[in-house]
């Protein structure tokens, strides 16, 4: 697995689970609905005001390694890590571009391109 987190859009992910995650909960939910579960769950089971962690935060103090502390807040979000990297295809570029360095690799990609189509 790769550190890559990336945040998960509410409104058009969906996520499933291997296994059952919330009790009598589909697994496989639009990620704003699994957001609602699991501040419903974080409700019942924390302070009356632990739903604020989701949306406008707590206000705390920050401290990086090698900075100083910060004031600031903190909240939770969903976000997803996959476990392989996601190769991006390149769009072809039409306008050939003055500052771009020609690579070594750049005759056995076009090779491998025209074998593909």
């Amino acid at each position: 697995m790769n550190d890559k987190w990336k945040p998960l859009n509410p409104e058009k992910d969906v996520v499933h689970f291997h296994q059952e995650t919330f009790e009598n909960l589909p697994r496989t939910q639009i990620v704003f609905q699994l957001l609602k579960e699991v501040k419903r769950f974080w409700s019942k089971h924390c302070t009356s005001s632990g739903s604020r962690i989701f949306d406008e935060g707590f206000e705390c103090y920050v401290l990086i390694p090698g900075k100083q502390w910060r004031t600031g807040k903190i909240r939770v979000r969903l976000e997803f890590c996959p476990d392989e990297v996601e190769i991006e295809e390149k769009q072809e570029n039409n306008r050939l571009d003055i500052n771009q360095e020609s690579s070594p690799l750049d005759d056995l990609r076009q090779q491998l391109n025209q074998s593909e189509n």
